[in-house]
């Protein structure tokens, strides 16, 4: 039984990690093969169709360990990994060779080959919009009817689909005791296109109730908001799957769903007229409604949560109920104040919903962005997860009517190639480990001056010509405990210019060009160094000491003006300062103000 992924509460306000069926399954099924040393190992399963994220009922699967079988079967038979005979000369295209021996096929491709066939049905049982009338005529009263109608899957490529649907029962709105309109409906799809039931039915002006694709916003909003339907629902239901058989069934699959839990709740309070109307006819198509006490094939697997970091989810919700600092904005464009922690868009690094650790990653900038000025945004650069400061956007909604007729470019593409101009600068503040001497030289006698040292990139691979400018401003010696340890002695405030864009070209060119690493930054600094500010200077946990103060751009045809915008220290770096480097103000603060990086000379938390 498939249900919603959604995340539900558990013990409290905790919510839980979103984790898909697949997994719950392979962790809910214990594999025994009779030997103590496998007695507890996990039975591998695989999908063998799909429900919609916001849909429930029968999900069904193969088990893995079975196919991973029948592989060493078939190499001990002479067949290869693609499920062919080895032998070229003596197979054919019908995959019969000349001793009569055929392919061999996992239970997962046997299975899917059924539920494929002409003699497989899925049975859905779905609630929506409507009492059940289309265009004068009563759909209740039509039976089985199918409707075939072309609709495209999600690259927009138009294929046949064919759905046979059963308005079984409905009712009209009834003002006086506020019950809605509405109607249950089955539907055996007969091909398996996207979203062919969800669409089809919103061709017959019934759309899915929670349908957020196809269906009505309105109508949705009503019942989240007044009728209790979960909020990432769809009120579609697979109650009955029926498979022929087949050589990994071979007596068939013949399933069914009961449709208890939050659908079977709306429609005893709010659709009581079809519920009561519908339970036969239900009953006559092998639908049940309600458990069957009896069946004693039904097992419930045990599955245990994963435990959520209280703690870690507290500071999560801190961070993301602070507003957006808007630093400047435009006709085409908004900057604004990224802070520590957060990313500027979803990737790889954050992983994907079902992941645990998404539960922990506060929502990107991107988002933020979009919430606050109420227009869909595209990022122009970007900042590190734990580097703060300036952060430019382009606004996306305009970007097709406000294309450049000379170069044929938007906004973001004008800005980012502004952005990568010569012309263009961006000045970084950091706090880095070291007292400001390297080989010799004492780095603050030299002003700015610009290093010339290739970088690696993601993978490794050297980056040539890659230059910064950097000014080491003040440098100071600490005196508190954790200064006893030569790796927290010694910290400096240094500018950086970078007049090319490499990856992590500012923490690559201080760490190893001057030996200067930044504060925080655990992939080129010194993990002991950072572990002292950390816990005994305030250092936030997840804090890389880089903050773009200042930004300057050229103009464009959407920015006549370029673009500007300054970002002061954020109260996080000010507070290491004023805390536990004292002098480094007194001796930076004009040089700061003057670069922007103060709101003014005597700046002070």
């Amino acid at each position: 039984s498939g249900g919603r992924a959604k995340k539900t509460k558990s013990g409290g306000d905790e919510p839980e990690p979103e984790i898909p069926m697949l997994q719950r399954v392979r962790d809910g099924l214990l594999f025994n093969s009779g030997t103590s040393d496998e007695g507890n190992r996990k039975r591998r399963v695989n999908l063998v169709h799909r429900l919609d994220r916001g849909a429930s009922g029968c999900l069904l699967f193969a088990y893995a360990n079975d196919d991973d079988d029948d592989e060493k079967e078939d190499e001990e038979d002479g067949i290869d990994d693609e499920g062919i005979i080895s032998s070229d000369d003596d197979s054919d295209s019908s995959g019969i060779n000349s001793s009569g021996s055929r392919r061999r096929k996992s239970s997962t491709a046997i299975l899917q080959a059924a539920l494929a066939s002409p003699n497989a049905t899925k049975t859905y049982v779905a609630l929506v919009r409507g009492e059940g009338i289309l265009h004068g005529q009563d759909l209740r009263t039509k039976g089985w009817f199918k409707v075939e109608r072309p609709i495209k899957d999600e690259r927009c490529r138009l294929n046949n689909a064919t759905t046979s649907f059963r308005f079984v029962a409905g009712q009209p709105y009834d003002e006086g005791n506020d019950m809605p309109r509405a109607s249950l409906v089955l539907a055996r799809p007969e091909t398996g296109r996207w979203h062919q039931v969800r669409r089809h039915l919103n061709g017959l002006s019934h759309p899915i109730l929670g349908d957020t694709s196809h269906g009505s916003s309105k109508t949705n909003r009503e019942w989240k908001e007044r009728r209790n339907m979960p909020g990432e629902r769809t009120c579609l239901h697979l109650a009955r799957l029926e498979l022929p058989p087949n050589e990994a069934a071979p007596d068939g699959i013949d399933v069914c769903c009961p449709l208890e839990g939050d659908m079977m709740r709306m429609m005893e309070v709010y659709l009581p007229q079809v519920l009561q109307e519908a339970e036969p006819m239900l009953a006559e198509e092998g639908i049940r409604l309600r458990p069957d006490p009896t069946n004693d094939r039904v097992m419930v697997l045990p599955y245990e949560v994963p435990k959520v970091d209280s703690e870690r989810l507290q500071a999560v919700t801190r961070l993301n109920e602070q507003g957006v600092k808007i630093l400047s904005r435009g006709e085409h464009h908004v900057v604004v104040e990224k802070p520590p922690a957060v990313v500027c868009h979803h990737s790889a690094w954050t992983g994907t919903r079902s992941e645990e650790r998404r539960l922990y990653e506060p929502t990107p900038m991107l988002q933020r962005v979009r919430d606050a000025v109420g227009r869909r945004v595209n990022v122009i650069h970007r900042l590190d997860r734990g580097a703060s400061g300036c952060l430019v956007f382009s606004f996306a909604d305009d970007e097709s009517a406000s294309l450049d007729s000379d170069s044929g470019v938007g906004a973001t593409t004008a800005m980012m190639n502004s952005m990568a101009s010569s012309d263009a600068q961006k000045t970084y503040v950091a706090l880095v480990h070291g007292d400001g001497k390297w080989n010799g030289e004492d780095l603050l006698q030299k002003g700015w001056f610009t290093i010339d040292v290739p970088v690696k990139d993601e993978n490794g691979k050297t980056i040539d010509g890659s230059f910064t400018d950097l000014r080491f401003v003040a440098t100071a010696d600490l005196s508190d405990d954790a200064a006893q340890d030569a790796a927290g002695a010694s910290a400096c405030i240094v500018l950086a210019r970078p007049k090319t864009g490499r990856w992590h070209q500012v923490r690559q060119h201080l760490a190893y060009a001057v030996g200067h690493p930044i504060l925080g930054d655990s992939t080129h600094g010194l993990s002991r160094t950072n572990r002292i500010w950390r816990e005994r200077r305030g250092m936030l946990k997840e804090r890389v000491c880089l903050h773009l103060t200042r930004i300057v751009l050229p103009a464009t045809k959407f920015t006549p003006r370029g673009i500007e915008a300054s970002c002061p220290l954020p109260n996080d770096m000010m507070n290491m300062i004023v805390n536990h480097m004292p002098a480094l103000m007194e001796d930076s603060g004009a040089i700061l103000f003057e670069e922007g990086c103060l709101a003014h000379p005597d700046a002070c938390i």
